[in-house]
C-alpha cells in the first residue's frame, strides 16, 4: 500500500462524522433516482468521503463521476478568491489526494466500474464531457470561481427536478453563500439550507 493510500484509509476509515448531513444525502439521493435518465457527479472529491454516500445510495446502473485536481487547491483559483474574499489559506489548501486512493476507499480492491475519477483543474477537466445530464451533482469546491463555474456547467445539463447540493453555503469564511445567491437570482430560483455543519444549499432544476 502506497503512502497516499494508507493516509487516506488511515484518516477515513469510517463513515461521516456528520451524522445530519448523512442523512440529508441519503433522502437527496432516493428523490433523485425517482427522475428522468441522468448520471450523477461530484466536484470537489477530496479523499471520497462523500462520494462513497453518493456510490452507496446513488441509482447503481449509472455512472458517478468525480471531478477534482487531486493536488490541492489550484493556485488560479486561489488567486481570483483572494480577490473577493479576505481569508487566507494556509498552504494554499488541502493536502493531496490521488485518483488510486480515492478507488481503494470506494471499492477496496475490487473494481468500481460506475465510477469515474476524472483529475485536473477545473473546467478544463469537463472537457469532453459536455454531453451528459445529470440527476444529482455535489459542488464541496470552496472557493468562489470553481463553485460559480460548476453551477453556469452543471444548471443546463440538470434533468428537470434535478439536485445540485452545495457545501460551505452556510461557512461566514467563505463566499460560497453570495455566488450561490447570485446565480439563483439570475435563474430565477431559491437556494434552500440545510441544517448540516458547514451549511449545505439544495437547488432543484424546475420539472
Amino acid at each position: 500500500m502506497n503512502a497516499r493510500i494508507a493516509e487516506h484509509v488511515a484518516r477515513y476509515p469510517t463513515d461521516p462524522p456528520d451524522q445530519i448531513r448523512l442523512v440529508q444525502f441519503i433522502h437527496l439521493l432516493r428523490a433523485a433516482n425517482k427522475l428522468e435518465t441522468g448520471d450523477y457527479a461530484e466536484f470537489g472529491v477530496h479523499f471520497g468521503l462523500m462520494l462513497k454516500v453518493i456510490h452507496c445510495y446513488m441509482d447503481s446502473t449509472r455512472t458517478l463521476y468525480g471531478f477534482d485536481t487531486f493536488n490541492g487547491f489550484d493556485g488560479r483559483d486561489i488567486d481570483a478568491e483572494e480577490q473577493v474574499n479576505a481569508f487566507k489559506w494556509r498552504g494554499r489548501g488541502f493536502h493531496p489526494t490521488s485518483i488510486d486512493g480515492v478507488f481503494r476507499f470506494i471499492g477496496g480492491d475490487k473494481p468500481v466500474e460506475n465510477l469515474r475519477l476524472v483529475g485536473g483543474w477545473f473546467p478544463e477537466s469537463f472537457r469532453g464531457f459536455e454531453h451528459l445530464r445529470f440527476r444529482f451533482a455535489h459542488v464541496d469546491m470552496d472557493l468562489a470561481q470553481p463553485t460559480q463555474r460548476a453551477l453556469e456547467l452543471l444548471w443546463p445539463r440538470m434533468v428537470p427536478g434535478g439536485i445540485v447540493a452545495l457545501h460551505d453555503y452556510g461557512c461566514p469564511s467563505l463566499v460560497v453563500q453570495k455566488v450561490v445567491d447570485e446565480f439563483c437570482a439570475s435563474v430565477g430560483t431559491l437556494p434552500v439550507p440545510l441544517a448540516d455543519w458547514c451549511g449545505t444549499a439544495v437547488v432543484r432544476k424546475p420539472l
